[in-house]
């Protein structure tokens, strides 16, 4: 459910629910403003709307906060994501399809150093169906734990997002755990080559007309963001060229060897064609 709000005499939205009762009981807002929300048939004071109500009667008490640095971090720093326009929410999406996959691309260097070194065939286990999904599950859980406890993962650090509740605090271990499976199952499409890009077409999609992805349509977590400096983007850009050269380096011999035995004529083709022509004398 998302709402609309009359401020300065423009109309502002939408936002949900949960951010709404936030800033009304910041005081950023009063219960003399008109807000509506999806279903209502006119447009009402804040304080005669249901959902807002007790919010907006407590406005002016002080909101008593429990010191937190990442609390205060994100309110100082970092701006809603439900809350931007449609160019906005396009860069957001840039930003976080970046951070999604260099998350990927990272664990699974993480992943497959760990197999090399542990001498186990890296060959087999690449064609191994439960290899590759034990990897993901594992990830799922790996990230749950990061968002849980810093709001972010390396990707979302760099690029200067973060994951929380609606107050600003921590996601609690059992949503942040739920929200990682969705990204797996709604936004990865279960890491299957025909469903990873229809999923990533209709998140596209919805989070252009809703501002929310699929997996964060609880009203109870918001993606917040901050301007970051071109420092960070080039030191973005240096950690991926660094994570995808030293993937190379473990994964390319593997590959090229697959690539012999599953597709030898293609690779005759692409040698011969590598070759130096002789000149004819």
């Amino acid at each position: 459910m998302r709402a609309w709000i009359i401020k300065n005499g423009e109309k502002n939205g939408p936002f949900e629910i949960a951010d709404v009762v936030r800033k009304l009981q910041s005081g950023e807002w009063t219960g003399d403003a008109y807000g509506w929300v999806e279903g209502m048939k006119e447009w009402q004071p804040l304080s005669s709307i249901p959902e807002f109500a007790q919010a907006a009667s407590s406005e002016m008490e002080p909101v008593i906060v429990e010191p937190n640095a990442n609390t205060a971090e994100t309110a100082a720093s970092y701006s809603v994501a439900s809350e931007f326009s449609r160019s906005e929410r396009t860069s957001l999406l840039i930003r976080r399809f970046f951070a999604r996959w260099f998350d990927l691309l990272l664990w699974s260097s993480i992943y497959m150093c760990a197999t090399h070194l542990s001498g186990a065939n890296l060959k087999a286990m690449m064609m191994n169906f439960w290899f590759n999904y034990l990897m993901m599950i594992v990830w799922i859980l790996v990230e749950a734990a990061m968002v849980h406890v810093w709001g972010f993962t390396p990707g979302k650090w760099l690029l200067g997002l973060r994951v929380t509740r609606a107050d600003g605090a921590s996601l609690p271990v059992g949503l942040s755990l739920l929200r990682a499976i969705r990204v797996y199952l709604m936004g990865m499409g279960m890491s299957h080559p025909i469903l990873m890009p229809l999923c990533h077409g209709f998140s596209w999609w919805f989070v252009r007309k809703h501002g929310k992805a699929l997996w964060d349509g609880s009203s109870d977590i918001l993606v917040s963001v901050r301007t970051i400096s071109p420092w960070r983007w080039l030191a973005f850009s240096f950690a991926a060229f660094m994570v995808m050269n030293v993937s190379g380096m473990i994964i390319e011999p593997v590959s090229r060897e697959l690539l012999r035995e599953f597709y030898p004529e293609l690779v005759q083709w692409l040698e011969s064609s590598q070759q130096p022509t002789t000149p004819q004398k």
